[in-house]
């Protein structure tokens, strides 16, 4: 969406009227808006009023001194020096262009009495104060004007204006707050529904039921093998594979923490014979654990942002499962009676 800037050109006017039209036109071609003291018939306090209005309305403020200090108001105060006191007072981002030679300008555009000129050199010497730049001619400060509003609109960024189609009104700003809600209220529904045991779940294998598989290992020492069942439960077999899935991990890596859930389960007399390197479990088994896994509500697909070269498949835990593997894994205290037991001496 397009936004445009409005920009509060600051002046003397009869002595700058060129310069005037110079920096509006640069301001205009920068898609900003400029405002200034020419729109305002007299100098009163009710213009006053409007002035500090559009002041307050506007993005950045740019001051333009030559060789004039300008009309005052009753206590000898120039309005043009008055509307930059206020800008400053406002924190507005300001801009000061100041003539670089005022022996160079017409006695026209020359403060003629001595207070006028100490007033004006008061003046310059608080602008310079702020950033400022100086010129010489009307196209010279065009120029500079334009260049220095681009910095200026990086360094210190503002709302804007956007066109009225693009306006948000009260209506809009409710019902955004109102859809807002809704979506952190469904997002906590469904948080509060993903912790709890899937339905439907009541007929599927699962707890201390054990998954049977046909593992080739090595039997003797001589190195020689052959395919035996062997038996883990759900719940150990999601033992060995929860913590991997706290993280994300890709289905190898799941698969390392099946094998070594079952290479656990090897009987003792061959377990010698063997190492995680030698059970070899059939990929379809293998599968068959990740759909149970899935079905009984533990881990789902990952949802982490990654390479778009990596075409790893990855696993996360549910938030059910975040919560059962909890249970089925932390260490809980022994019981007062059987810790006293513990403690006891022994009659021997």
């Amino acid at each position: 969406m397009e936004r445009k800037h409005q920009v509060f050109v600051s002046s003397t006017y009869r002595d700058l009227v060129e310069e005037r039209k110079e920096v509006i036109h640069a301001l205009l071609e920068l898609d900003c808006i400029p405002a200034g003291m020419e729109l305002f018939p007299a100098t009163d306090e009710d213009a006053w009023s409007l002035i500090t209005e559009v002041i307050d309305g506007c993005d950045y403020y740019v001051l333009i001194l030559a060789g004039k200090y300008g009309s005052a108001n009753k206590e000898g105060i120039g309005y043009t020096e008055m509307e930059f006191d206020y800008a400053v007072s406002r924190k507005k981002p300001i801009l000061c262009f100041l003539h670089e030679d005022l022996e160079a300008l017409p006695a026209s555009k020359i403060e003629g009495s001595d207070k006028g000129k100490s007033r004006l050199e008061s003046f310059r010497e608080k602008a310079k104060e702020k950033h400022c730049k100086f010129w010489t001619t009307a196209p010279d400060l065009g120029g500079k004007v334009s260049r220095s509003m681009v910095q200026l609109k990086k360094k210190h960024p503002s709302d804007g204006w956007v066109p009225g189609r693009f306006a948000v009104d009260q209506k809009m700003v409710a019902e955004m707050e109102r859809l807002r809600a809704r979506v952190a209220e469904l997002e906590m529904e469904a948080l509060v529904s993903h912790s709890y045991m899937p339905e439907n779940v009541e007929g599927l294998e699962g707890g201390n039921d054990k998954y049977p598989i046909p593992a080739k290992i090595i039997t003797d020492g001589e190195g020689n093998s052959e395919t035996i069942m062997l038996e883990v439960s759900w719940d150990k077999i999601f033992a060995y594979c929860g913590p991997a899935l706290s993280g994300e991990c890709t289905s190898k890596e799941l698969n390392e923490k099946i094998e070594l859930a079952y290479f656990h389960a090897i009987p003792q007399d061959v377990l010698d014979f063997n190492s995680r390197r030698n059970i070899t479990i059939p990929y379809v088994c293998e599968d068959q654990i990740h759909v149970q896994l899935q079905a009984l509500g533990l881990m789902e697909p990952g949802q982490k942002k990654r390479a778009v070269s990596d075409t790893n498949t990855y696993w996360k835990l549910t938030p059910f499962g975040e919560q059962y593997l909890i249970q089925i894994k932390a260490l809980r205290k022994k019981s007062e009676k059987s810790m006293q037991s513990a403690a006891k001496p022994s009659a021997d």
